[in-house]
């Protein structure tokens, strides 16, 4: 095995065309440097400087070890780098799981934050509803979880999960424009009772959070049409065949970027919290991990908003 460090006198060597010279940028004396070289052609085998006037020149050898060597002193230079940037924290690849909304309104800013702030922290993201991002994160095929409080999420005592709260969401009222409801400030969930809905699969958590919202105003929702992507079911509503609850971070999205597809009354009565899931217990976590939740902990608390007044 050939040590690197005598590859670092080799390469020396060729740049300053000396042994003495190579020496005092190497902080050593030209003997030690000396010695270095005979270690190395013993490692290989063959000679790799010959003396050449009043320095010395390298060899065909040490010419092949020489492009080895900067590719291999270049490699170990960036392994150092990463070693003391991973004890930072700022090194490593966090996997997280989780419903499509908190994906794009929470997940992706701070990838795009992190990305500038953490450069070598690695984020993988897969679209995952409950339970089955629970699921993953109880194999470890998933690092961290993003989830709506539901049925379908544990309970906050679970051993195996620590839970965090991320923020509050509220589900607005959309509806088609040509509904007589439309043309109010707000409007009061009960009065969407007998309605179509356009509402998600059962058996997800956002199904389970427009059951419970229902059923406190006193009934149980028809569905007609069945999507768990927001932007399928806005496009059903605007079409007329039925109404929706959705979220406002989604609905708000929408709003900013000019592709709101119905009409939005707010201040629906239906509140859901989003969670942060972690494996537990947490501080057996990685650093990257840590580092990547107490992050997203603190912008989502940051970036949450009070619910819009009506217009």
């Amino acid at each position: 095995m050939i040590d690197a460090r005598r590859l670092r006198v080799l390469r020396e060597v060729a740049e300053h065309g000396t042994v003495a010279a190579a020496a005092d940028a190497l902080h050593l004396t030209p003997s030690a440097v000396s010695q270095q070289l005979a270690a190395l052609e013993r490692e290989v085998g063959q000679p790799v400087v010959e003396r050449n006037g009043r320095g010395v020149r390298l060899t065909g050898a040490a010419e092949v070890l020489v492009g080895h060597a900067n590719l291999v002193l270049a490699q170990l230079e960036a392994a150092e780098a990463d070693v003391a940037a991973f004890a930072d924290g700022i090194v490593g690849t966090v996997r997280v799981a989780g419903f499509a909304t908190g994906l794009a309104e929470i997940a992706a800013p701070a990838a795009a934050a992190l990305r500038v702030t953490h450069p070598r922290l690695t984020l993988v993201f897969e679209e995952q509803e409950a339970p089955h991002c629970f699921v993953q994160l109880g194999r470890r095929d998933a690092d961290i979880a993003l989830s709506m409080a539901s049925r379908q999420a544990p309970p906050p005592d679970d051993p195996r999960f620590h839970i965090r709260p991320l923020r509050s969401d509220t589900l607005d009222a959309v509806l088609p424009e040509q509904h007589p409801l439309a043309k109010l400030d707000e409007v009061p969930l009960g009065a969407l009772a007998g309605e179509p809905f356009v509402g998600p699969p059962d058996g997800t958590s956002c199904h389970d959070v427009t059951i419970t919202g229902c059923a406190a105003a006193g009934f149980a929702p028809g569905f007609a049409h069945r999507s768990l992507d927001f932007h399928t079911t806005m496009a059903l509503v605007a079409a007329g065949l039925g109404v929706a609850l959705v979220p406002r971070l989604y609905v708000e999205a929408d709003l900013a970027q000019g592709r709101l597809a119905a009409p939005w009354p707010p201040a629906s009565p239906v509140a859901k919290t989003f969670c942060l899931v972690l494996p537990s217990p947490i501080e057996l976590s990685s650093e990257p991990l840590q580092a990547f939740a107490r992050w997203l902990l603190g912008e989502a608390h940051a970036s949450a908003r009070p619910a819009r007044s009506a217009p």
